[in-house]
């Protein structure tokens, strides 16, 4: 009912914003086969997956905090992002760094990837 309600009386922004987000959501369950294949190959073919990612973390992830936990170019986490692609200007062995580093943050657990947000699994 919730739903129903939101969709007729919310802003139209909201709405918009909504509908987007859950088709985002979808393409990212669909392309990391239910979070469970989360990597460098499929960040360099979907950098527009990032931000499902960072929310999918319990509790969600801000930008700011990936960037930092991952060690990586807050430039890289933006425009995959913002422009669901990877940064024109920057090196490719400055993205593969980077995006290495995003894809040792996952692990695989139980069949299931979670988002590293404690530096070392140890």
């Amino acid at each position: 009912m919730y739903n129903a309600w939101f969709m007729e009386f919310a802003p139209e922004a909201y709405r918009t914003t909504r509908g987007q987000t859950t088709k985002d959501v979808a393409v990212t369950i669909k392309s990391t086969n239910n979070l469970t294949n989360v990597g460098i190959d499929l960040l360099r073919a979907r950098p527009s997956v990032l931000p499902s990612l960072r929310m999918s973390t319990c509790p969600p992830l801000a930008v700011d905090r990936l960037i930092g936990l991952a060690g990586v170019s807050g430039n890289l986490v933006r425009v995959m992002e913002k422009a669901n692609r990877l940064p024109l200007k920057m090196p490719r062995h400055e993205i593969d760094r980077d995006r290495e580093k995003v894809g040792k943050n996952y692990r695989k657990d139980g069949g299931s990837r979670c988002l590293c947000l404690v530096g070392s699994w140890g």
